[in-house]
């Protein structure tokens, strides 16, 4: 089955950093689509609403089917793809120290609607608490890979791949 990937960067990155290098890579490997959008570019890039709003008109626009839809987003950007299910369902939610339980923002534990989830967060992470996405794994019954790594991720690229790889394997029978 052909899978889509759609990577949503955090607030202080973007579509190109580590991660989105790492995702795309594994993607086009795979045979997969790959679509990053660059939120610096969106109306108000440090509210989240207005990234969500951009990334539902993509959806919308694309019309990527729920079957084939995989959703992967880093810090904000975890955020804005558990919170983009609620309106678009998908098959995979792949998130990355994603920003959940931040009382800043309008909802703090969004649904997850995607029929396999998983997240990976840093043990060691001074922008998100990893007992958020801890608290949101338990909520959601959500395998969650703890990690001896700080919000960036950056020293557990190598981890990251092997658990999207087995991920996507999972998403993909």
């Amino acid at each position: 089955m052909p899978l889509h990937i759609c990577f949503i960067h955090g607030k202080e990155s973007g579509p190109w950093g580590n991660k989105g290098r790492l995702l795309s890579g594994i993607a086009h490997q795979l045979g997969y689509e790959y679509s990053a959008l660059n939120y610096l570019t969106a109306d108000n890039p440090d509210d989240p609403e207005s990234r969500l709003q951009m990334l539902r008109t993509y959806l919308s626009e694309t019309r990527i089917p729920e079957k084939e839809l995989i959703l992967t987003g880093s810090s904000m950007g975890g955020y804005i793809a558990a919170r983009a299910t609620q309106y678009h369902p998908a098959a995979g939610l792949f998130l990355m120290a994603p920003a959940l339980g931040m009382e800043n923002y309008p909802s703090q534990w969004p649904e997850m609607n995607a029929r396999e989830r998983f997240i990976i967060h840093g043990l060691f992470d001074g922008v998100i608490p990893w007992s958020h996405s801890n608290e949101a794994a338990q909520k959601t019954d959500t395998p969650i890979h703890l990690l001896a790594d700080d919000h960036r991720l950056s020293d557990s690229l190598d981890i990251i791949e092997e658990d999207f790889r087995s991920f996507l394997n999972r998403v993909s029978q």
